[in-house]
């Protein structure tokens, strides 16, 4: 947590406040250091990028290397002493498996949540936190939160297949 700024924790708090789509675009419009949006046609080892950028965790990487297989390359995620090949079932990657294995390997330092507002887009917005931030965001906000942010669950479907 000591990588997260007090503004930025507002900020999401200010939205909790205020859900509106008008407010959410007015609050979160540009601003990279709390939101990743990702296209559907995102390069996969970006999206683990835009995570650090917003973390700051100085040991999140990812490491693409060309492999014979399916895909014809391998993605790693490399976060602090843990590592995880992104487990890419067809030809190619894909955004949704590339996101639940960031989330997965983040744990249980930190949590990504889309925000809704952008379900069903061609554009996804998440938001990374410590942990700790969503545990406190969810006791203050218990009946507003999963309204408005996403959990990741084992077959969650953000871009479909």
């Amino acid at each position: 947590m000591k990588n997260y700024s007090t503004e930025k924790f507002e900020t999401i708090e200010s939205y909790i406040e205020n859900p509106t789509a008008d407010f959410y675009n007015d609050v979160f419009d540009g601003r990279y250091d709390i939101v990743m949006v990702v296209d559907w046609r995102e390069e996969d080892e970006e999206i683990i990028n835009y995570c650090e950028n917003i973390l700051e965790t100085g040991h999140l990487f990812a490491e693409l290397e060309d492999t014979d297989n399916k895909q014809g390359f391998s993605i790693t995620i490399q976060y602090g002493e843990k590592s995880l090949l992104i487990p890419y079932l067809g030809e190619g990657s894909d955004r949704d498996t590339t996101l639940l294995s960031l989330n997965e390997i983040l744990q249980p330092d930190y949590e990504i949540r889309f925000c809704k507002i952008s379900y069903r887009s061609d554009t996804l917005q998440l938001i990374p936190l410590p942990k700790m931030l969503w545990h406190r965001l969810d006791m203050r906000y218990a009946a507003k939160m999963d309204e408005l942010f996403g959990r990741f669950e084992k077959d969650s479907e953000f871009f479909g297949k």
